[in-house]
């Protein structure tokens, strides 16, 4: 006897059906998995016959096979036990598959030697699939059941264990899904940008950075307040869109990083990881390949804090994320890409000691100074746009008793500004990401501009990449203060914003 129930597996992002084929014959006992499956689909076999086992279920002596297909692609995952075993319950007649609705389902679930069934990673991946390809719903643990109910239009059965599935197959009964608010409250409001006293040009260069999406770096003596600014850019950003939401969760998912208690991601990211990280766990990879840091804040914030601490191979690495937006691992002759949609925050000392901006604070030595500032130039602080060097307050700064703005009043011209740039590329892609023809388009200086840019290339050596940079930063100040041309004041306040 032979029975298919569909599965699904992930190469990268990207989502497909696997058939799972269970044949049931005469013969010695015996049970085989074949079509590429892992080391944790091979050891399904025990956790299977456990949980039918302690289920109350009798399994006859037979011969069972069990096919992955493709064939020809690696599986990887435990959410293929519950799916094997249904089909083998199936395919003994243990249960009953009235009017062929296994066909209809997608069933994905690890389970446990008493036969509950337990949480899954990427469920929200395989609900996309499953509304994609026009199934009717998903077979799913009850742990992940706000993760999928995100996606409409089709059905949710959630189930704690095998039984679960058998009578919904028998009867058509399921638990009702719960409504998941898809709005609600920004968890970042707990942080304002008004905290921070001072500091006028560098609140400006993160409102000229997220207006644009513009990648960043402050350079500066500790204590003057680069990581909080960092970490007060989120809040300065519009809310995601549900598109956003749901692409930002699906990395989540396949990454394992979701849970009870955070089902969904309904914030924008911020990550920030330790300098001492390797270049796997932010770029993503492994044997089977995972999204790493700069794909897990993906349509969020990347922060390096002390970024001249991090190894050269993963500022290296990061050429490719800034300026593609995505990354790409080979595994295995597969090509698995990852989105890296972000928004890059640097933050660094400007010498050892980090007091080189203070009168008469600085220890270093010219040749430290030196050997120091060579860690601030190269290939990807050249593909940085916004360069802010900031100073410890004064005495006089400290204790005023003056508020500057709000993160609310700022996100609303960042949302103003965005809109402009919806309207001009017709989608949401933002200044940052023009193209060489874009820039030529939109980007159009006149004479005395034309001065001002050519005296800025002279003076300051710069490249090419860095002229047209001028001119996107010159395009997104111009539409925060709702200019249609580039004007010579936009200019030079973008070229003050290069080393």
């Amino acid at each position: 006897m032979l029975e298919k129930v569909l599965s699904y597996n992930f190469l990268g992002i990207d989502s497909f059906i696997v058939e799972v084929e269970v044949d049931i014959s005469n013969g010695l006992p015996y049970f085989n998995i074949v079509g590429l499956g892992d080391i944790t689909i091979n050891e399904s076999k025990e956790r299977i016959r456990s949980g039918l086992k302690n289920m109350g279920y009798m399994l006859e002596p037979r011969k069972i096979t069990v096919n992955l297909t493709p064939a020809n692609i690696r599986k990887y995952g435990s959410h293929f036990d519950l799916p094997i075993a249904i089909g083998i319950l199936s395919g003994m007649k243990l249960i009953n598959d009235f009017n062929g609705k296994l066909a209809e389902y997608i069933i994905l679930g690890e389970l446990s030697l008493t036969g509950e069934v337990r949480r899954a990673d990427g469920v929200i991946a395989a609900a996309i699939l499953a509304k994609e390809k026009g199934f009717k719903g998903i077979i799913i643990p009850e742990d992940n059941i706000e993760e999928a109910a995100i996606i409409d239009g089709i059905d949710i059965v959630a189930v704690k264990n095998i039984r679960d599935v058998a009578n919904f197959f028998e009867s058509g009964k399921k638990r009702n899904r719960r409504k998941v608010d898809i709005i609600k409250f920004r968890e970042y409001e707990k942080i304002d940008i008004v905290d921070i006293k001072g500091q006028e040009k560098a609140k400006r260069a993160l409102e000229i950075s997220a207006s644009g999406g513009h990648n960043i770096i402050f350079v500066g003596s500790p204590g003057s307040g680069k990581s909080m600014l960092a970490k007060r850019m989120i809040t300065i950003l519009p809310e995601m869109s549900d598109k956003e939401k749901i692409e930002t969760t699906k990395i989540y998912s396949l990454a394992g990083e979701l849970s009870n208690k955070k089902p969904l991601i309904l914030e924008r990211p911020f990550r920030s990881p330790h300098h001492t990280a390797t270049i796997s766990s932010i770029l993503g990879g492994g044997r089977v390949p995972r999204p790493g840091e700069v794909s897990l804040a993906n349509n969020g914030i990347l922060f390096f804090d002390e970024y001249t601490e991090f190894k050269g191979e993963v500022i290296q690495a990061l050429r490719e994320v800034l300026e593609k937006k995505e990354i790409s691992i080979i595994r295995q002759s597969k090509k698995v890409v990852f989105p890296s949609n972000i928004i890059f925050i640097a933050a660094a000392n400007p010498c050892f000691c980090g007091n080189l901006f203070e009168e008469d604070m600085c220890v270093c030595t010219p040749y430290d100074i030196r050997r120091y500032s060579k860690r601030l130039i190269g290939p990807v602080i050249d593909r940085i746009d916004l360069y802010v060097e900031m100073k410890r307050l004064s005495e006089e700064e400290m204790l005023s008793k003056e508020k500057g703005e709000t993160s609310a009043e700022i996100r609303e011209r960042v949302k103003k500004a965005r809109e402009i740039q919806r309207k001009r590329f017709g989608n949401d892609r933002l200044n940052s990401d023009m193209s060489i023809e874009e820039i030529e388009k939109y980007c159009k200086i006149d004479s005395d501009g034309e001065k001002i840019v050519r005296e800025a290339i002279r003076k300051l050596k710069l490249s090419m990449r860095t002229y047209h940079k001028i001119l996107k930063i010159a395009r997104t100040i111009a539409d925060m203060d709702g200019r249609e041309k580039i004007e010579k004041i936009d200019l030079l306040e973008a070229i003050n914003y290069r080393k």
